[in-house]
């Protein structure tokens, strides 16, 4: 990747809703010479597909929790019954199988203490294997992810 390919994901990871024009303006490049170049990071990988932000509090969305699962084996047919279980619940919004004490991460979004009684019980409490299971409440979001350090995880 060169300082154009860098410029170009740090924009459309910035505003994805840009067109091919407005793209190539704010890049200093043709609007085809950008359209190529867009067409060969997205067949690369690199760009993993298109998405808005949206507002959580919007949503009615204020309770934010990670959850910390300790499963009862971490054979590969137990991480495989809980992996895939865990696709089963939109709820889950993530899950990151992690090394330390806890052997997934998993977050959560609901309304309120009251919803998220319910994800609990309907749909936390139904993940196989799981020997123990914690809650951590965020209190307040102080950074929101805006998008992957490009400038610094490559190398022009």
């Amino acid at each position: 990747m060169d300082r154009a390919d860098i410029a170009l994901l740090e924009a459309v990871q910035a505003d994805s809703a840009l067109s091919i024009a407005d793209l190539a303006d704010k890049v200093a490049l043709s609007p085809s010479a950008c359209h190529r170049r867009i067409k060969a990071l997205e067949a690369a990988g690199v760009i993993a597909g298109y998405g808005a932000r949206l507002a959580p509090r919007q949503l009615g969305l204020t309770v934010e929790v990670f959850v910390e699962i300790t499963l009862t084996s971490q054979s590969r047919e137990a991480m495989d019954r809980f992996e895939q279980a865990v696709l089963d619940f939109d709820d889950i919004l993530e899950c990151h199988l992690m090394s330390g004490t806890a052997d997934y991460l998993l977050r959560v979004a609901a309304r309120d203490l009251e919803q998220y009684d319910r994800i609990h019980r309907d749909c936390l409490a139904r993940l196989p294997g799981v020997s123990a299971m914690r809650s951590s409440f965020s209190l307040r979001r102080i950074k929101q992810m805006q998008g992957y350090p490009v400038r610094r995880s490559t190398n022009p």
